[in-house]
């Protein structure tokens, strides 16, 4: 299982278009900017999140393909009450019109009752409230409808399974983040901090230019479905922002291989390792052992 069933973890989580095909940015064969899609994206999480069994602190959207930092409680659906269930379950999957219009709130209570009274559906319910893989699965499907609607088309949009790697410690945590963030200055789409577009930083710096407090709380997650349960990231948003800008990892490569810099800029780069999780030699070979596995990747510097 490599989403934990019994821990709350942060996690790293990638998927990609069919055939890396870049349906959300400009086709380099037929010239088509799909650019407008990545919003689709952004919106769709902000949405499912908040019914999910999830957190969303940090993500970027390629064109190709799209990272998620999440942190994931699997026993919060567990806790609660089958009202908050059903409610979500309606959010996420409100009742059809035949003129497909929304569903009025006679229907609406007529649908919860009907959901309220039958114990195995509800259950059912509960659990994919409660899983990663279904909340993977409602977040992609809509863009692939959507997407094959304005292309008059149909078939496959991303490759049918995500990737993801659990992040064991907290700077296992901060490396994905920076990572996750960076991604357009490494595809040299952005050239500065200012300059990145439908990540998650995107977002925190839009509500910092009205909030200059916010520089010295710690990173809060961008949307939540955990309520009380959920976390925040233990570094500042002004040094994080720091982390953004004095660093890249080219920009490392001949610098102290001791100094803090370096040592961050490895960390950061390890994420594209694709591990199946990551921190440091303790926390993987406690990992791996409690799998039968032999190695899950190599471990952070410290």
């Amino acid at each position: 299982m490599l989403i934990d069933q019994t821990v709350p973890l942060f996690y790293h989580l990638t998927s990609r278009c069919v055939q890396r095909a870049f349906l959300f940015g400009i086709d380099p064969v037929t010239g088509k900017d799909y650019s407008h899609r990545k919003e689709w994206l952004v919106e769709r999480l902000h949405h499912l999140v908040q019914i999910f069994a999830v957190e969303l602190h940090g993500y970027s959207i390629m064109s190709n393909h799209f990272h998620l930092c999440i942190y994931y409680d699997p026993q919060v659906h567990l806790l609660w009450s089958d009202e908050e269930v059903a409610d979500r379950w309606l959010a996420l999957c409100p009742p059809r019109t035949s003129k497909k219009k929304n569903a009025s709130s006679a229907l609406l209570s007529e649908v919860k009752t009907t959901l309220l009274s039958d114990a195995r559906r509800l259950a059912h319910v509960r659990k994919q409230l409660g899983s990663v893989s279904t909340f993977m699965k409602f977040l992609k499907q809509p863009i692939a409808r959507r997407a094959n609607a304005e292309e008059k088309t149909s078939g496959h949009f991303f490759e049918q399974r995500f990737w993801s790697g659990a992040l064991l410690t907290e700077r296992a945590v901060k490396s994905a983040m920076l990572y996750i963030d960076l991604n357009p200055s490494r595809a040299l789409i952005a050239k500065c901090v200012e300059d990145i577009k439908h990540c998650g930083i995107t977002e925190r710096l839009m509500a910092l230019a009205g909030d200059p407090v916010a520089l010295e709380t710690f990173l809060k997650p961008l949307a939540s479905g955990l309520g009380d349960r959920g976390r925040m990231i233990p570094i500042q948003l002004g040094m994080y922002v720091d982390l953004l800008q004095a660093f890249s990892i080219a920009r490392h490569e001949s610098a102290n291989v001791d100094s803090p810099e370096a040592r961050w800029a490895r960390d950061v780069a390890s994420i594209h390792k694709r591990q199946r999780a990551y921190g440091d030699e303790e926390e993987l070979r406690a990992w791996s052992n409690q799998r039968n596995w032999k190695r899950v990747g190599d471990a952070l510097t410290e």
